[in-house]
């Protein structure tokens, strides 16, 4: 069979547009699929309307579980995406730069990396073209808090949101190094 191509919408659309969050579910299984000894494609939490949270946990190490990386000493890296689903760049920039590292041998083979694309699931479907007025592109985007109308940059302390709680455990279960956003 013939390997997904792992390019998004947004490359696609000349960087016009943002794809819709089941495009992140299709990538994060495409990615696994592609590379089967690198990335796993982890489901980590449901958001208050029943959207999977996905995470990319990869690395050339083969060290693709927590207990994994642990034993063989490497660090972890965090990167999350869409926290404010208005502002997706590093949704569409993360998959890329992932699709890139997975082609350089050895790029990976000395740390892990869990890429969260979109953290705001719910608030990345209130897709409209008015959402942010004052900033450029893409031509829609999502909405900064979530359906709760949470806004989850400011949610880290007390941990509301179901998707923090989802967020957190993720954290507490791989013992990130550093944290991106």
């Amino acid at each position: 069979t013939t390997p997904p191509a792992l390019s998004t919408h947004a490359e696609h659309s000349g960087l016009l547009q943002t794809g819709r969050y089941a495009e992140v579910g299709q990538l994060c299984h495409d990615f696994a699929r592609a590379h089967p000894r690198e990335v796993r494609c982890t489901r980590f939490g449901t958001t208050p309307q029943g959207r999977p949270m996905w995470a990319l946990v990869a690395s050339q190490s083969g060290a693709l579980t927590p207990d994994a990386a642990r034993r063989r000493g490497l660090p972890v890296t965090l990167i999350q995406g869409g926290i404010h689903a208005g502002e997706i760049e590093g949704k569409d920039a993360g998959f890329i730069a992932l699709r890139e590292q997975l082609t350089r041998p050895g790029a990976l083979r000395q740390q892990v990396l869990v890429f969260v694309p979109v953290f705001n699931a719910d608030g990345h479907e209130r897709f409209g073209p008015w959402n942010r007025p004052n900033q450029r592109g893409p031509e829609q985007m999502g909405w900064r808090v979530t359906a709760q109308n949470l806004n989850l940059n400011r949610d880290y302390a007390k941990a509301d949101a179901p998707e923090m709680q989802a967020m957190l455990g993720l954290v507490r279960a791989w013992d990130p190094l550093a944290i991106v956003d």
